[in-house]
């Protein structure tokens, strides 16, 4: 058998092809990287539970070795944080991930295509994805998503990074006839979002076209997060949806320092201005909640841009070398 793997030990057993199914986990930390291979053969599936507070292993069920170094913990439940799939693994198995409530990531790859029954529920915290692929690579990302009806990131670590928001929605139901017979509907954008693709790829020209619709029913703060990520990782995107992503981000300008000043993200912040899609007149504002908010790096940088612009309003030579 395998001999210890860096993070971690592993139940597991072996399929009729040759391929590994792990059952459960135990590290010395809540950040898993399961391996791609056990006992020379592939790891291709995570087992059904497999990360749930509970659950009954089969007999065949087989162990790396060392299982008995006291200090490894099972990994389970509120214990697990985030977990970095194998390119070989291509299966979630049913409620894998069930009731894991502290879980914030999850990474893989265009190999997972299949998704168990409810593998993600009770997850909420499950607002980081990354897919080590381009954005323009096929991916079972729609599978995944389809699970996760809660606000969540997707980040495609390409070298051109690209980041997505997809908002969160909800299913609600109106009684429509005295005989209690319920009409359903979903209630917000999110889940229009989560069916821009084709061919298991991103849509994104159908992503940037739901933005007008979603201003009249989504949240001033959440369409300030569509409208950042895709100005700032403009992959597939027209002019015409630049400008209206760059329109709602100066007519919210206030609120965007705000969350930005709230989160201490200088790199965004610094951004915005680069690219004049906040303008000069705002630094001051923003300088003003870094200093009462305590950020003292934010302060710092903002007050350096003041000075270096002089006068507020003044965009002659508005460059941002040195940030």
């Amino acid at each position: 058998m395998n001999t210890r793997e860096q993070t971690g030990y592993f139940y597991y057993r072996k399929t009729k092809g040759a391929e590994v199914e792990i059952l459960r986990v135990f590290a010395p930390v809540p950040y898993v990287e399961l391996p791609s291979e056990i006992d020379g053969c592939p790891v291709t599936k995570l087992g059904n539970y497999c990360f749930a507070p509970a659950c009954t292993l089969p007999k065949e069920t087989l162990a790396t070795p060392h299982m008995q170094d006291a200090a490894i913990t099972q990994v389970c439940g509120n214990y697990l944080e985030s977990v970095r799939l194998p390119a070989s693994m291509h299966t979630i198995g049913d409620y894998a991930f069930y009731n894991c409530r502290c879980l914030h990531s999850l990474e893989f790859t265009p190999a997972l295509q299949t998704i168990g029954s409810d593998a993600f529920m009770n997850c909420q915290k499950l607002q980081q994805l990354f897919l080590r692929c381009s954005a323009a690579s096929k991916t079972g990302l729609r599978q995944v998503l389809a699970q996760i009806p809660w606000n969540v990131e997707v980040t495609f670590l390409d070298q051109d990074k690209t980041v997505l928001f997809y908002p969160e929605y909800y299913e609600a139901y109106d009684e429509i006839a005295p005989a209690h017979i319920f009409g359903r509907k979903i209630v917000g954008e999110g889940f229009r979002a989560r069916l821009c693709f084709q061919d298991d790829m991103v849509a994104f020209s159908a992503y940037d076209a739901i933005f007008p619709k979603a201003r009249v029913e989504e949240s001033a703060q959440t369409l300030c997060k569509i409208a950042f990520y895709r100005l700032q990782y403009p992959f597939q995107l027209s002019a015409c949806c630049r400008q209206q992503y760059a329109d709602f981000i100066l007519a919210h300008k206030e609120l965007v320092c705000q969350w930005f000043v709230q989160e201490r993200k200088l790199t965004e912040l610094l951004f915005l201005f680069s690219q004049k899609l906040l303008p000069i007149q705002q630094i001051s504002y923003a300088l003003s909640l870094a200093a009462y908010a305590g950020w003292s790096e934010g302060s710092a940088a903002m007050l350096r841009l003041k000075q270096r612009y002089g006068k507020e309003g003044n965009r002659n030579n508005y460059t941002f070398e040195d940030f």
